[in-house]
């Protein structure tokens, strides 16, 4: 997809370097511990080079399978013998055109770290494959331009089968957000940003779909700007839930062009909600307007059984807009023993309370109270709405944007805790599914962009 030889890495590039930079997603992580992987090359002749060898050729089709040993790895292709490095490369000797399925095949690797839809996957990366030893397990490491990495993006963040103005806007947002590089992640790694969700997804070229290129192509280069004139940090969430949120709520800093935004047409009646408070919170859950909203990420717009065909290939399926968890209040305790260190002399919890929320809804300080096994009372607070979604499932809340409703026994001990929310993510940004409704409505993806960043400017960076 590439048209241009001319390039830069990732972390040297700037607006005045006016190309296409290269970019480096790690695919593998140390965090995996995965002390083996298996690789299979596809129908082209590849080459393997190892630090201090000479390359050597890989015959079509050949399997390979890495192992980390100590702090170097070993490899044997086929049923070889093995032989050591420390550094590996996998590199295609003639690199085909970008399409569906074409590439390096690597198996089991983990997507969704963390959250509730981890599980593990096979991904086909193009461009070059690197491995290296880390000291927990092997690390892989895929090199390719930065626009055959976006098409990989767009097809794992929301499905190849989404309409074209939602594939078009998603590149677009995508693409600013690691073009502002802005965000510390990854910093002593040997690459720029994950394949996951703690950056943002790629799942290489097996959901590749036409739409997904033609998008690509469509959109090369073209980034939104901040106010300043920076390339602006996009974020992005997959459900809003019907207003989305600041950056300060969410990571306690301004991002200049970001700004909330209530997720329906400009004369839609939703607009009462800004801000939603504790005041409003009830209705903004549960009142009648729900029924009839407007709101692009509603299900009125995308239908819960449909929202599977558009989604990720990780995503399950469900009502985003609006959910419910409820715990027994002894199985939320035994929760809070685990995740909180401090709670592990935890005997009963006696009230759960949020302290601060977002113009969206979103908690950002919960208080907690309980009494320990010497009957002392102890006061707790979770701050930032990630450790609140952390702590507050077994897996990962949905997002921290709830109403909390106790049932209490007569004498007052809680019996049970349910936690009402909306929306699926932080909030920050455009709203996915949002943008997914917005597209279905015949809504081209500029005025999607400039929905959910009106404070930001449409540019091209490079041809």
């Amino acid at each position: 997809m590439s048209t241009t030889r001319e390039s830069v890495d990732m972390r040297a590039w700037t607006r005045r370097a006016g190309v296409e930079p290269t970019v480096r997603i790690g695919i593998v992580l140390d965090e995996d511990a995965m002390n083996e992987l298996r690789l299979r090359v596809p129908n082209r002749v590849h080459t393997l080079d190892s630090d201090g060898g000479s390359p050597r050729r890989l015959s079509p089709r050949a399997s390979l399978t890495v192992r980390r040993v100590g702090d170097v790895l070993t490899v044997r292709v086929g049923e070889g013998p093995e032989t050591t490095a420390r550094v590996l490369r996998v590199v295609c000797a003639s690199p085909p055109p970008l399409a569906p399925g074409v590439g390096v095949l690597v198996h089991d690797v983990v997507a969704g770290r963390g959250f509730h839809w981890q599980k593990r996957i096979d991904q086909t990366l193009t461009g070059t494959i690197e491995l290296r030893a880390g000291p927990h397990g092997v690390v892989l490491v895929n090199e390719l331009p930065l626009e055959d990495y976006l098409a990989g993006v767009i097809t794992a963040e929301m499905g190849g089968a989404c309409p074209a103005d939602l594939l078009k806007a998603q590149c677009v947002v995508a693409r600013s957000w690691l073009l502002a590089m802005t965000e510390p992640k990854h910093r002593d790694e040997p690459f720029d940003r994950c394949n996951d969700d703690c950056c943002q997804r790629y799942q290489g070229t097996g959901d590749l779909s036409p739409a997904a290129l033609d998008a690509t192509r469509a959109t090369r280069g073209q980034v939104l700007l901040a106010p300043t004139g920076v390339v602006l940090d996009a974020n992005y969430a997959k459900s809003c839930g019907g207003v989305s949120e600041t950056p300060v709520a969410v990571w306690g800093l301004e991002k200049p062009g970001i700004s909330p935004v209530v997720d329906a047409p400009r004369d839609a009646a939703e607009r009462r909600f800004f801000p939603v408070t504790e005041q409003n919170l009830d209705e903004y859950l549960d009142g009648a307007w729900v029924q009839t909203t407007r709101c692009y990420c509603s299900p009125n717009v995308v239908p819960v059984d449909a929202i599977g065909r558009y989604l990720g290939r990780v995503d399950t399926t469900d009502d985003y807009f609006r959910w419910t968890v409820r715990y027994e209040r002894r199985v939320l305790e035994d929760l809070l023993r685990e995740k909180i260190p401090d709670a592990r002399e935890l005997a009963e919890l006696r009230d759960i309370h949020v302290r601060a929320r977002g113009v969206s809804g979103r908690a950002y300080a919960v208080g907690l109270e309980w009494q320990d096994t010497r009957g002392e009372m102890v006061r707790s607070r979770l701050d930032s709405e990630y450790r609140i979604r952390q702590v507050l499932h077994r897996k990962f809340l949905y997002s921290s944007a709830f109403a909390v409703r106790l049932e209490r026994e007569p004498a007052g001990a809680i019996r049970a805790i349910t936690l009402r929310g909306a929306g699926w993510g932080h909030g920050v940004g455009m709203c996915q599914i949002g943008a997914l409704g917005m597209a279905l409505c015949g809504i081209d993806y500029e005025t999607i962009c400039r929905h959910y960043y009106p404070k930001a400017e449409l540019a091209t960076v490079y041809p």
